[in-house]
């Protein structure tokens, strides 16, 4: 049921909506790998939109083995931007593993993928500690929701469509805050920053048009794009290509949420692990959050084994104890799939 609410709440009201979810037989579902074997739920309602939530009980392709894959995707026509999070509960009733609480994250129609995580919990927790996070066998998931731009008297009131922003994008009318490029300005409207990202918008606190906000880390043409983006601006693909790593860096640092999670996908595909290179970039994507990237970055490790623990690369791993035994954990359950399947542990010397 959605909250009614009477008059305007403040700024830091918490309108969050729930949905408890019980996959039941939960470890009865089969477990296989891959982005096919889904358990797609029952559709639920909220804001006015329709909703699902994909669990992959053996992971997505790219995610670790032996985890559990969990995302929430719109099914609806319209786009919706909507805070969210995404929860494992207990048997007990408390909260167990979860997702990152996301701002700002843009729900596009049903043909585009949802967000959510792609190792949210490993498959062997919930298999050796049945009784403490199983209901009567079943898997219990809880959904928060909560518009982005607010919601008042049980009616959905949202600034206006990205689309209209994008008239004010370049325009000094109206504008209420200015970044400096080495003299270079750019102006922008504070009301735009706030609705898209509020992160962003927090920083900006102390500057204004006549007193520009420096930025001396982000290329000018990169710092376009994101700015563009949160007045409804589309990232072109050609743009994605050349500039994917370099707008992930920036909207991580900067907090455009939204932007971070695409640049992430599309760094995936265009990002160059190497033996040298690959335990670095695990680590920066471990400390960002970054899941995707991060699960391809162990896979490679995986595939390369023999090379990279002969590299200088693979000290800096010694460097979290954390991570240097998820590596090994991922290494050890590869290592004994291939021997049940008479295959070597590293695909590399695969014969």
């Amino acid at each position: 049921m959605e909250c009614l609410h009477v008059g305007e709440p403040p700024d830091d009201f918490e309108c969050w909506e729930r949905k408890t979810i019980y996959i039941h037989n939960f470890l009865d579902l089969p477990d296989a790998k891959g982005c096919d074997n889904v358990a797609c739920l029952p559709e639920f309602k909220c804001f006015g939109h329709t909703w699902q939530l994909d669990v992959y009980p053996g992971g997505v392709d790219g995610a670790d083995d032996g985890v559990v894959s969990v995302f929430i995707n719109n099914l609806s026509e319209e786009k919706i931007t909507v805070d969210d999070k995404i929860i494992i509960m207990k048997a007990d009733g408390s909260e167990s593993h979860w997702t990152d609480e996301r701002e700002n994250m843009e729900f596009t129609p049903e043909e585009q993928a949802g967000f959510g995580d792609s190792n949210l919990i490993e498959r062997a927790t919930l298999v050796e500690n049945q009784f403490k996070y199983l209901v009567n066998g079943a898997l219990v998931i809880k959904v928060k929701l909560r518009l982005s731009e607010g919601c008042y008297n049980n009616r959905i009131y949202q600034h206006s469509p990205a689309t209209d922003y994008m008239d004010l994008f370049g325009s000094k009318k109206s504008c209420d805050i200015a970044f400096d490029f080495k003299g270079e300005i750019l102006t922008a409207h504070k009301l735009v920053i706030k609705s898209k990202a509020k992160d962003f918008y927090v920083m900006c606190k102390g500057y204004s048009k006549k007193s520009p906000m420096p930025i001396t880390d982000v290329d000018r043409d990169v710092f376009d794009i994101m700015l563009a983006s949160l007045y409804g601006g589309e990232v072109y693909p050609e743009e994605w290509q050349k500039h994917s790593e370099a707008i992930l860096k920036a909207a991580s640092k900067y907090g455009f949420s939204t932007l971070e999670s695409q640049a992430e996908a599309w760094s995936c595909k265009s990002i160059n692990f190497t033996v040298e290179n690959v335990v670095g970039k695990l680590m920066e994507a471990d400390g960002k959050n970054h899941a995707r990237i991060k699960a391809a970055a162990k896979k490679f490790i995986i595939e390369h084994g023999e090379e990279i623990v002969a590299s200088d690369s693979f000290e800096l791993l010694h460097e979290s104890l954390p991570l240097m035994r998820e590596v090994m954990a991922a290494f050890v359950h590869t290592k004994k799939r291939k021997r049940e399947n008479g295959q070597a542990a590293f695909s590399n010397n695969d014969e």
